[in-house]
């Protein structure tokens, strides 16, 4: 009974192991939310709860719910429920049965199954016990016209429940919230109801407020309000009454920020955001609405989120409040893997990613949970989970929880589940030994994954099959199988060898015990065995019985073992290995015997099986669609029966594949597929089996398709503000990838790709997501799949935007008088059709039709529509809101236009002072009509009454004060000013508007100590450096004294410093401009400035602050972090960041790229610098050379110009394959045998690997045989022996780098033969050696041949050249090369058959020649060179060196540029000079320097200014304008002033007022006598010298009237005295005035000679200028740069009227300029001014033409005092643009002093061009030359009395003759009346100009006539120094020689003018020009009046003067554009101060 209640037990466990194992090995998956519980979970308790969760898994999972702690939620009766759905139910209640631990707790949701559990977040859940609350009603009230404010008050307890839903005004009409309003009525979001406009009918009106619970809908009302209007009716300044400091969205919602202030007139309101590096106000856009205190702002981002801040403001002031806007930006949270299946013992590794928008969050609060219970920390690193050695307790769920700081969660479930395992044993039986007749049980258990399954077997065969034996098998809860064996009964043939053999498909274990049974042996049956050839066969023998003593087997009669493969293990069993099928087939037989004697024996027979062996096959690469293919199958061996079958991807062969298959034969099968398709790609199995076994082969087939659409882009249409999906997908194979690209313009325009960035997502799929598109996003986009396959495919679609209607602003008023007619417009943007339609207060429909006021209008505008409405002849009941409503199909705006229409009351009248203090007075005033009610309040008006300016200036400096409440009719107006006249004015207001001012009244205050800061302070840059601060000094009422100086104070605006930097001036007292030069300063930065003047009291107060901003500069920073990276084999990457921000100075406008390859051409013009110019941060280099190192360097460049350059980087580009071999030789060498070399390719593009050699063996036009062959890099040679007699050969060469193979060489034939002909086998052309290298010139020939080497076709022969040798190989070696021993060599061979020849050109590199430096121009403090490069060497320059050295001073050198041609030398010292030379470098050596240049810098010691300019006296002060003292070029560094009275007494003390002046503007001597003469004695000095000077001068009357008549004459005679007192000024002025009195005579005499000669010429001249009327050459002067080669434009008009030409020195007659160093070669230069022609004349444009340059030009600012002189300039421009009487006006101005022995330099002219149109019919040049000025200043206008200041003469040629020695200070000047025609040129290093007739070629003067008139030029010339010859200097001058232009004077015109001659002052009045050249002739001159002279001046003087109109007469003068001019052209001498 026992027993078979047993079996039954194991019969069950039978069927539950059936059951069980099958859903185990079924898929299972763990549970996961389907609905996730909110994080919080509001409710009152009279309505109840509830929480939903839900989750899916499989099996399906359960749903619980626990507390916090992780206790159960249990149901509580009439509280709580859990329903079956997974529902947690918290029903109503009532207020006692609130419990703390349920309705304000923390609940979870748990989700579980058989594969683990998962934990929902955390659940905060708040039970609100609902309670009665009230509402009130807080006003906020305002005046009449003002805003009121009314407030909900909701109770503390309930605030946050509550909300306010709508006001009700009285008696039922709602207000509901809106971010605009109706212009009357405003609800704001937050409950505030705002009431405009206020008035008196508002006060009788009531308002109710209602509001609602949140949670119980409970809506509760206050009761009625009523308005009150406040009394007071002045001017309120706002205050922020309400405001929302935090706002809290979410991403893509709508936010609104609230500011609500009240003031009266009600505040208008300003946003500005904080975000930045500075507040910067918010703008008006598509997603923002500024709604007064309304910020509203669509679908914000995560870039809106900040700090916002509101200003209010309105007359009487600005209140502001800051707010915070936070966007939450939702995360997703995500475990990768979501599965992972890891096997036992391994590491299993989970990462938590948490992103938003699809970018990576930062560090989050992560937390791990396993199956719902958290993880120790110590498992987790950072984001990743790593659980090591994974068991079973690993597997489960897992999660990854995310707590944000805001008390939100996130969490993402991944599952782990179990590996394959392999079985493993973790029970066995043990070996046993019993008698027959006992129950016995075998027991196996094992764990794995899958779960294995356990089979048994005895003596390795199945157990019996009879009824003893009962085996049952079931699975744990853990996954482990346990397996029984059962014997009920045992008897002696159940002996034998049990095992258990567990397997599942990750391996198999085994594990095998004896079970003994007494008794005799016994052989259980042995079945058949199948084994299989070539394995290992086991044979165990099934005996029984117990114990046996021996076991043997036999096999054909004989005992095994007989063969070395057969071994009888120690347990019986037969091994056969490896098993044979001929020799181990048959019958075996085994018998056992135990110690008795007794045996046993059992035969079985055993069969082998060979197992089949497939063929290896392939498909065939590169198979497309369309195309067939086949491939077979064939089994190589193996028994039969074999079954061949084929399977797709481990699947049979579907029928629509279309794949044929046919067997061939038994053991071959064929696979064919006759077209290919994408659906044939996969893996081909040929599958062999036999009874042995079962073998597979497989193939891969790849079709390769190109793509196709799956899902074809089309267009699309979005709203604004929406998402839309691009869709597209293609297949292929490949798989094709998928861009996206947008046109930049039209359809058929650029496109550029389009990249991931917020708000626009590229989808794996090859979707594109855009997000809040907005009308940028609109376009083409095209859409591209390629996979390599094809050409790939397109799509070009078209997204269109469809906008709705929005206004720039939500709102705007209009203001209009009653009567006239009001224009109310609006501007919508959006998609057309826009439907306007206006509305007055929100409701009524304005219509023309029935409102004949009205008049609509409405037009297109390309972004929308413009409407506007007319309502004429306005009154006050038209005022009110307006609103403009636009609709389309997509949705519709408003704007709100307010109308005011004004009613102004009547002025008051009888304005009078009733009382009058020193700070208040007490006005009264009379109202025009009484009675009535419409004056709210008058307004009093006061400022200070100025006579000296007009009435219009004041108009904005009115000040106010209000009476009012109730208005009455006088006010007191206090903080007045002492001693000040004021105007005052009253104005009444009323509700509608204000009425005109009264008639003012003019009122003095009493006298008080005076104070007031100084006025119109003004900064503005002049450099990058500096600003020139100006004021005006304070008003003459507040100054209560003379003002001494002013104190400038100065700081960084961004500075937190609130200190300024002072800085004292001296003052003027008379109220003029004052000024100071702030120098030092940083560049590009802004300065704060204020001013203060002080007196002898003390200082007063400081002005307003200004600011200014010095200029832009280059930035002095390169671009730092700059990195290179090789795209490409031709493209490089180049990268940058910005250079420092404190470094930038200025505004960068963008970056240069300068980049070039560094290569060691011989020609280094191959490859120039180039340079590109971005404004990105990284730029992309294409078409570059291969495998080229680049220099690359950059730089940032503002406004100014090109900054600091960033140090060399260098970057070398990719390999790439090479081009061709070079060449190819095939020679015979024997007669079967053939010699082939090459030369490497000419571009490697990398490193040669290997070249490889090709044969092709040709007979006729049939091809016999091809070869390849590899050989090394190094070798470029090949000799192919053993070659076929007759035959012809054809060979070529590629050459290979890591890239691949290159280009093949050309096919190089050859016909072996048995006479061999002379041919070289070496290769010729340029060979390149550094000097003193040697060389080795190859000859290798074959034909043993007899060589011949040549240099330039002169034979060679063993020792003809001293430095070469001659090989007995043919090499010819030079050695010791020099630059003569290049040439073209060449080598000929000869050997009877034949003959060849070879030249080698070979280019010895030497150093360069010295470059040629010339000077262009110098500064005070700067030298600008130019240079020439010479002989290079036959090697690029590398560089220069540039060195200089101050006279005495050490040498300092400079390396510059190989690409540089010029260079300014900055930082040196004014007036002196330098010593430059140059030297160049390539890479053999350095030149020799260039010759030594002596160079002067410009300044001079200071000059002397006019007096009239320099001084203004008073009555008792004297005003020094120091500014006008000139400085010749150095600046000046202090004076020192002193002063006395001229009296009787000459040995009367000076009163010193400064002996260390600093140089300003102008300095004022005070404590003079009125009417008194003094005498001035001054010294200026700088760097150059000291210049002293006296002056007289008489001070005014007390009332400031000249002084009388006898003290001019004192003044008068002394200072005449002064001057003829000087001997330095006395002889120049005696030897001037001889000079010019010998030129007049000269002139008279030559006129007579010449007049008829030049009539004749001037009709010629006039004739040839008529075609040649429009070709005008202009010249420019100033620094060259020879950087930009820009062209001179067609038309003279556009040409700018400059040029530059080089000049040498010249030799013959030239006058040569002597000095210590070596001659100079100088690059001058000359100005043009041309006027247009009546006829037309011509000039050739200059020689060095080349060289133009575009000229800017800044304008100085003027002085105070240079008014008149600016005037005069002008007017001379006037007139040169409007001759009268064809006459020509120019001047002679000269100004500056040159040595003849000094090599100074012109500096930069930057003279204004004369005006274009209008010339007259001649025009004149303008030779410019050095001058040293004053910087910025003009000299006055006013001569000295002891000239001739009042004359007026006319420039014609002047004639000047050799005189005394040159001096080194020699100045040419015009006489005292054109003095000031001079100083009103000049400016800050200015030149003076010497204006002279142009001479215009003509071919139809003869070379005779020219030698004529250069003799009778020499013939003038020594008169003129006969003349002269009582000079004692003259004879240093003659030996200069120079040749002399002479200048005559003609009859003037009938009006007559003076003759403008030169002064006779000084020692030589000389000009030095250029003898006549055969290109030219002369030009007849007109009268010519001075261009600087107005016309009422010149009429003046020839009135007051009329004695000295001169006669003049023609002469001539050269055109020096084209001649040889001396470096040193005009001397003249010092002029006198």
């Amino acid at each position: 009974m026992w027993i078979s209640s047993r079996f039954y037990v194991i019969l069950l466990l039978l069927n539950l192991d059936a059951t069980c194992s099958e859903p185990f090995e079924a898929h299972l998956r763990g549970p996961g939310f389907v609905m996730e519980p909110p994080g919080r979970v509001e409710f009152s308790n009279s309505s109840g709860g509830w929480l939903d969760c839900s989750a899916s898994g499989s099996p399906q999972p359960t749903v619980d719910w626990v507390h916090a702690d992780g206790s159960a939620v249990t149901e509580i009766h009439g509280v709580r429920r859990v329903l079956r759905n997974g529902t947690l139910v918290l029903m109503p209640f009532a207020a006692a049965a609130y419990h703390q631990d349920v309705h304000n707790t923390i609940y979870r949701c748990i989700a579980s199954n058989s594969v683990g559990r998962i934990v929902s977040r955390d659940v905060q859940v708040r039970a609100v016990v609902a309670q009665a609350y009230k509402v009130d009603v807080e006003v906020l009230s305002a005046a009449r016209g003002c805003t009121a404010i009314l407030r909900c008050v909701v109770p503390t307890f309930v605030k946050e429940l509550v909300r306010v839903v709508s006001w009700v005004h009285e008696p039922a009409i709602y207000i509901y919230p809106s971010l605009q309003g109706d212009g009357k009525f405003h609800l704001l979001p937050t409950g505030e109801l705002l009431i405009h406009n206020l008035q008196e009918s508002d006060e009788s009106q009531s308002f109710r407020c209602r509001s609602m619970h949140r949670l119980t809908r409970q809506v509760v009302v206050s009761s009625p309000t009523r308005l009150r209007i406040n009394s007071h009716r002045g001017i309120i300044s706002p205050s922020v009454v309400e405001h929302t400091a935090h706002v809290q969205v979410s991403q893509d919602e709508g936010a609104v920020l609230l500011c609500v202030a009240q003031g009266c007139p009600s505040p208008e309101y300003s946003w500005f955001t904080h975000n930045g590096a500075g507040p910067l106000p918010v703008l008006s856009g598509p997603r923002v609405r500024l709604l007064g205190p309304i910020l509203a702002i669509e679908a914000v981002t995560g870039e809106d989120s900040g700090v916002y801040k509101c200003t209010a403001g309105n007359v009487g002031g600005e209140a502001s409040a800051e707010l915070r806007l936070t966007v939450a930006t939702p995360i997703q949270v995500e475990i990768s893997p979501n599965v992972l299946s890891v096997h036992m013992g391994g590491t299993a590794e989970f990462r938590c990613l948490v992103t938003s928008n699809g970018s990576p969050v930062g560090m989050q609060n992560i937390l791990w949970y396993k199956d719902g219970r958290q993880l120790p920390s110590s498992g987790r690193v950072e984001d990743t989970l790593v659980v090591p050695r994974v068991s079973r307790e690993n597997r489960g769920m897992y999660q990854c929880v995310v707590r944000r700081p805001e008390g939100d969660t996130f969490q993402a479930t991944a599952e782990l589940q179990l590996g394959d395992a392999p079985p493993v044993l973790l029970y066995s039986f043990i070996e046993q030994t019993l008698q027959p007749g006992p129950a016995v049980s075998l027991k196996c258990s094992a764990a794995g994954n899958p779960t294995p399954q356990i089979s048994w077997t005895l003596d390795g065969f199945p157990l019996p099959s009879n009824g003893r034996f009962m085996i049952g098998q079931y699975i744990t809860v853990h996954g482990d199988v346990i397996s029984h064996v059962n014997i009920s009964h045992v008897m002696v043939e159940d002996g034998g060898e049990y095992a258990c053999n567990a397997e599942n498909r990750a391996g198999r274990v085994q594990h095998a015990a004896r079970l003994n049974i007494y008794g005799l042996p016994y052989i259980r049956l042995i079945p058949k065995v199948t084994a299989v050839s070539g394995e290992t066969l086991n044979l165990k023998c099934p005996v029984a019985g117990y114990p046996i003593e021996e076991i043997h087997w036999e096999r054909g009669g004989r005992e095994l073992p007989d063969d070395i493969r057969q071994r009888v293990q120690p347990d019986g069993s037969l091994t056969i290995s490896p098993v044979q099928k001929n020799s181990d087939s048959g019958v075996y037989t085994c018998w056992a015997r135990n110690k008795q004697g007794h045996s046993a024996r059992r035969s079985g027979e055993v069969t082998v099986i060979v197992p089949p062996s497939i063929e290896p096959f392939a498909f065939q690469e590169g198979l497309a669609e369309g195309m067939r293919t086949r491939t077979v199958c064939g089994v190589s061996r193996g028994d039969p029966p074999l079954k061949l079958t084929w399977l797709k991807d481990g699947d049979p062969l579907p029928d629509l594949l279309g794949a044929n298959v046919t067997m061939l034969d038994q053991y071959s099968s064929l696979l064919s597929i006759p077209s290919l398709s994408a659906t044939h790609s996969g893996e081909y199995t040929c599958v062999a089996k036999n009874p042995a076994a079962e073998i597979k082969y497989t193939a891969l087939l790849q079709v390769k398709v190109p793509p196709r659409w799956i899902v074809e882009p089309v267009d699309a249409n979005v709203e604004r503000n929406r998402h839309i999906m691009l869709h597209c997908q293609a297949q292929g194979v490949p798989t094709p990838s998928i861009v996206w690209k947008k046109a930049t313009g039209s359809k058929s325009g650029e496109y550029e790709e389009v990249r991931e960035r917020p708000f626009t997502k590229l989808l794996g799929n090859g979707s594109l997501l855009l997000q809040h598109v907005k009308e940028d996003r609109e376009g083409f986009y095209l859409c591209q799949a390629n996979n390599g396959i094809g050409t790939g495919i397109g799509k070009v679609i078209q997204l269109k935007v469809n906008s709705s209607p929005y206004f720039s602003s939500t709102s705007r008023s209009v203001m209009v008088k009653k009567g006239d007619t009001a224009l109310l417009q609006c501007a919508v943007s959006g998609d057309k059709p826009i439907n306007i339609v206006w509305m007055r207060s929100g409701k009524n429909t304005l219509n023309p039709s029935t409102n004949y006021k009205i008049s609509v209008k409405q037009e297109a505008t390309p972004d929308g529509v413009s409407a506007e409405l007319q309502i004429r002849t306005v009154d006050a009941t038209d005022s009110g809101p307006y609103f403009c409503r636009a609709s389309n199909l997509y949705g519709n705006d408003q704007q709100l236009v307010q109308l005011q229409v004004q009613e102004p009351p009547l002025p008051p009248s009888v304005l009078e002072a009733a009382m009058i203090s020193s700070r208040s007075v007490n006005i009264k005033w009379q109202p025009k009509t009484l009675g009535t009610g419409d004056v709210t309040k008058y307004i009093v008006e006061f400022r200070e009454a100025d006579h000296s300016l007009p009435p219009a200036l004041f108009v904005d400096q009115w000040q106010q004060i209000e009476v009012k409440d109730p208005p009455h009719f006088n006010a007191m107006i206090e903080n007045l000013k002492p001693a000040t006249r004021y105007a005052f004015r009253v104005i009444a207001e009323g509700s509608a508007g204000r009425s005109a001012p009264s008639q003012e009244l003019i009122v003095r205050t009493e006298p008080q100590r005076p104070a007031g800061p100084p006025l119109s302070l003004s900064a503005r840059p002049l450099s990058s450096t500096e600003l020139l601060i100006s004021w005006v000094a304070p008003l003459p009422e507040l100054r209560h004294g003379d003002i001494q100086g002013y104190n400038v104070g100065y700081k960084l605006s961004s500075s937190g410093n609130t200190a300024y930097n002072f800085t004292s001036v001296s003052g003027d007292g008379d109220g003029g401009n004052g000024e100071l030069l702030l120098s030092g300063l940083a560049k590009f930065a802004r300065y704060t400035v204020v001013v203060q003047a002080f007196n002898q009291v003390g200082p007063g107060p400081l002005s307003e602050p200004t600011a200014a901003q010095t200029m832009e500069d280059v930035p002095s920073r390169p671009p730092e972090d700059v990195r290179c990276a090789a795209l490409s084999s031709q493209s490089l990457q180049v990268s940058w960041q910005p250079p420092p921000i404190y470094h930038t100075n200025g505004l960068l406008q963008g970056y240069k790229l300068i980049f070039e390859p560094i290569i060691d051409d011989i020609q280094p013009s191959k490859d120039e610098v180039e340079s590109r110019k971005t404004t990105a941060l990284t730029m992309v280099l294409t078409g570059l050379r291969k495998y080229t190192n680049y220099s690359i360097q950059v730089l940032a460049h503002t406004r100014m110009g090109d900054g600091v350059v960033s140090k060399p980087l260098f970057c070398h580009s990719e390999e790439d394959v090479p081009e061709a071999p070079a060449d190819i030789k095939v020679v015979s060498s024997s007669s079967q045998s053939l010699y082939i070399s090459w030369l490497p390719p000419n571009e490697p593009n990398g490193v040669i690997t290997k070249y490889s050699l090709y044969t092709r063996v040709v007979n006729g036009r049939e091809e016999l045989n091809n070869e390849k062959r590899s050989l090394p890099s190094q070798q470029a040679y090949y000799e192919a022996k053993g070659l076929h007699p007759h035959m012809e050969y054809q060979f070529w060469v590629t050459a290979s780098t890591r890239v691949g193979e290159g280009k093949s060489s050309r096919v190089s034939s050859q016909i072996t033969t048995n006479r061999i002909p002379a041919r070289i086998i070496s290769f010729g052309g340029p060979v390149v050696r550094p000097w003193r290298s040697t060389v080795t010139l190859p000859c290798t020939a074959v034909g043993k041949p007899k060589r011949e080497w040549f240099k330039s076709d002169v034979a060679l022969r063993q020792g003809g050249l001293h430095n070469s040798q001659l090989l007995d190989s043919g090499d010819l070696i030079i050695s010791s090369l020099q630059l003569a021993d290049g040439g073209n060599y060449s080598c000929q061979v000869d050997n009877g058959i034949g003959t060849d020849r070879l030249t080698h050109t070979l280019m010895v590199q030497v150093p360069p020649t010295a470059p040629v430096l010339y000077v262009t121009s110098a500064t005070s403090s700067s030298i600008l060179m130019h240079w020439k490069c010479g002989f290079t060497g036959n090697a690029p320059i590398t560089g220069y060196t540039l060195f200089y050295r101050r006279a005495n001073g050490n040498t300092d050198e400079m390396q510059l540029s190989r690409h540089a041609s010029s260079h300014e030398l900055k930082g040196l010292m004014c007036g002196s000079t330098y010593q430059i030379h140059l030297s160049a470098q390539n890479k053999v050596g350095t030149s020799p320097t260039s010759t030594i240049l002596h160079v002067r810098t410009q300044g001079q010691s200071p000059g002397h200014p006019a007096s009239t300019a320099l001084l203004a006296p008073n009555s008792t002060s004297l005003l020094v304008r120091l500014h006008s003292w000139p400085d010749n070029g150095c600046p000046l560094l202090y004076f020192v002033l002193q002063y006395r009275a001229v009296t009787e007494d000459p040995d009367a003390e000076w009163v010193l007022v400064s002996n260390a002046l600093k140089p300003q503007r102008r300095i004022v001597v005070n404590n003079l006598q009125p009417s008194t003469l003094y005498q001035l004695r001054m010294e200026a000095h700088n760097v150059a010298g000291i210049s002293q000077a006296e002056f007289n001068f008489v001070t005014l009357t007390k009332d400031g009237d000249p002084p009388p008549p006898e003290i001019m004459h004192r003044g008068h005679g002394g200072q005449t005295n002064v001057i003829f007192a000087n001997i330095n000024l006395l002889i120049p002025t005696i030897a001037a005035v001889s000079g010019m009195f010998c030129t007049i005579i000269m002139i008279i005499v030559c006129y007579r000679h010449k007049q008829s000669q030049i009539q004749k010429e001037s009709l010629e001249n006039r004739a040839n200028s008529e075609a040649a009327q429009r070709e005008r050459y202009y010249a420019t002067i100033h620094k060259v740069s020879m950087q930009n080669n820009d062209k001179i434009p067609e038309t003279s008009e556009d040409i700018s009227p400059y040029a530059t030409f080089q000049l040498s020195e010249a030799g013959g007659n030239m006058s040569q300029p002597h000095h210590g160093g070596p001659a100079n070669t100088l690059l001058h230069s000359f100005m043009y001014h041309e006027r247009a022609l009546a006829e037309g004349c011509s000039s050739p444009p200059p020689a060095a033409s080349k060289n133009r340059r575009r000229h800017s030009r800044k304008t100085e600012p003027e002085s105070e005092e240079s008014e008149s002189d600016q005037d005069q300039l002008t007017s001379s421009r006037t007139e040169s643009s409007n001759q009268h009487e064809g006459k020509i006006k120019h001047s002679i101005i000269y100004h500056g002093a040159q040595s003849s022995t000094s090599s100074d330099l012109s500096p930069m002219s930057e003279q204004k061009s004369l005006p274009r149109r209008g010339r007259s019919r001649y025009h004149h040049q303008q030779y410019q030359f050095s001058t040293n000025t004053t910087p910025r200043h003009h000299n006055s206008n006013k001569m000295n009395n002891n000239t001739t200041s009042n004359t007026n003469t006319t420039a014609t040629n002047t004639t000047a003759t050799p005189s005394t020695s040159s001096n080194s200070n020699k100045i040419l000047s015009p006489r005292g009346g054109n003095l000031k025609s001079i100083s009103s040129t000049f400016k800050s290093q200015d030149s003076i100009q010497c204006h002279i007739p142009t001479l215009v070629k003509s071919p139809s003067i003869s070379t005779q006539q020219q030698k004529q008139f250069h003799k009778q030029q020499l013939q003038n010339s020594s008169n003129n120094s006969q003349h002269s010859s009582s000079n004692p200097n003259s004879s240093s001058l003659k030996q200069q020689q120079p040749l002399l232009i002479t200048p005559k004077l003609h009859q003037l015109e009938a009006n007559g003018q003076e003759l403008l001659g030169l002064d006779g002052i000084g020692n030589s009045p000389l000009v030095a020009c250029m003898p006549p050249s055969s290109q030219f002739r002369p030009i007849p001159h007109k009268s010519i009046m001075p261009a600087h002279e107005p016309p009422h001046h010149h009429n003046h003087n020839q009135q007051s003067h009329p004695h000295q109109q001169q006669q003049q007469h023609p002469g001539t003068l050269l055109n020096p554009s084209t001649a040889m001019l001396s470096s040193k052209f005009f001397t003249a001498p010092t002029l006198p101060k």
